[in-house]
């Protein structure tokens, strides 16, 4: 049977091209889907290999501006209007608030998914004020759904009375197409005391662990000058968020590490890797950096914090450090180098296992199917 239209948004055409599960799961669940995000070129992906039409939402994902959000408010209130969706599916913070306002106006039923609380849970005063109420706003509805990526964040919203805790479900982060990522059978672990790589990806901000990472390949390089320290994701040298200009510099100059900037496809640097390192304190969903290196088999390196904990079991796939310290996590990388090749290759089977089992994005995908399924929708519009 069909089941009418759904219109499903994120901050960035990347966020719902790297969920073609879930776009294909709709779509075979008999839903006609249009999608909305701040438009880049997985705009055109998303037409050309799903035929799902896709509409220009610009938005600032970092941007603080009421009036922007405003804007962005009203232009989802104009398309959920025209288009008379069935049900509205949000990712990210921008589409979280302004679409679900906008559903809860119109009587729709809206599904959210949080990817993160990031800076939310470190607002103050009246700041503070107005993003709890704006959550409040959008999660009010009877129709609405929320789904959250770990458990921390689940308790932060409800503990704070943005959303009541029968409308919340937990999802294993965004997921990751394990056969997309697959292990390269010709990688051989190093032996104890080798040379290895590690490789940071992500975004190069200060809570995302990018000046421990520094810190700690200056520290093991003194100790293995042969070790590799690679650096993968987008830097805003204008963003005070992100580690400063000169300090990278400085640490790519002296050797201590390369930065290959922004990749369409990671799958090369992280299967060169020994091992991926992610020391992020900046209250992560999951992050899908990590999922990936799980999936391509990759011992993993995280800090013990929220979210990016979720995918390590501390001594079977990887280590957990303690946040925001640079001793711990050269701790870990040189444990990391000490282990044998056969402790270094059970690691990596351990994470292809756990992003098997525990992360795989079919799990996601029937998850939302499921949930549509309940929430009730007319389907014979």
């Amino acid at each position: 049977m069909k089941n009418g239209l759904v219109m499903i948004s994120a901050n960035k055409a990347w966020n719902l091209y790297s969920r073609k599960r879930l776009l294909s799961a709709l779509q075979g669940a008999g839903w006609s889907v249009i999608a909305m995000a701040d438009p880049d070129p997985n705009a055109g992906r998303i037409e050309k290999d799903f035929g799902i039409p896709f509409i220009d939402l610009p938005m600032k994902s970092d941007g603080t501006s009421l009036k922007e959000d405003g804007r962005l408010f009203f232009r989802y209130l104009s398309l959920y209007r025209k288009h008379r969706p069935q049900v509205v599916l949000h990712i990210n913070n921008k589409p979280n608030i302004s679409g679900s306002i906008a559903a809860s106006v119109l009587g729709m039923p809206s599904i959210s998914n949080i990817t993160g609380l990031g800076v939310v849970a470190e607002k103050k005063g009246l700041t503070r004020t107005l993003v709890y109420t704006l959550y409040r706003l959008a999660f009010r509805s009877s129709k609405a759904f929320v789904f959250f990526q770990n458990g921390d964040d689940r308790r932060f919203f409800v503990g704070n009375r943005l959303v009541s805790a029968g409308k919340t479900g937990l999802l294993p982060g965004s997921g990751v197409n394990v056969e997309d990522y697959l292990p390269d059978p010709g990688f051989r672990p190093k032996e104890k005391g080798q040379a290895v790589t590690f490789l940071f990806n992500g975004r190069l901000l200060l809570t995302k662990g990018i000046g421990e990472y520094l810190r700690a390949a200056e520290r093991v390089k003194a100790l293995y000058p042969d070790t590799v320290f690679n650096i993968l994701g987008e830097h805003d040298p204008a963003n005070p968020l992100y580690i400063p200009q000169k300090v990278l510099q400085e640490s790519v100059t002296s050797g201590s590490v390369r930065y290959l900037g922004m990749v369409a496809d990671v799958r090369p640097s992280v299967g060169a890797a020994d091992c991926v390192v992610l020391p992020s304190y900046y209250r992560e969903g999951v992050p899908r950096a990590l999922l990936e290196a799980a999936a391509m088999g990759k011992p993993l390196i995280v800090a013990d914090s929220v979210g990016t904990r979720e995918p390590v079991e501390a001594g079977i796939n990887g280590f957990l450090t303690v946040p925001a310290d640079t001793e711990s996590l050269v701790k870990a990388m040189l444990g990391f180098i000490e282990s044998g090749a056969a402790e270094k290759g059970q690691m990596g089977i351990e994470s292809r296992r756990i992003a098997e089992t525990r992360f795989n994005d079919t799990i996601i995908a029937d998850s939302y199917v499921r949930k549509m399924a309940e929430i009730g929708v007319d389907r014979e519009k």
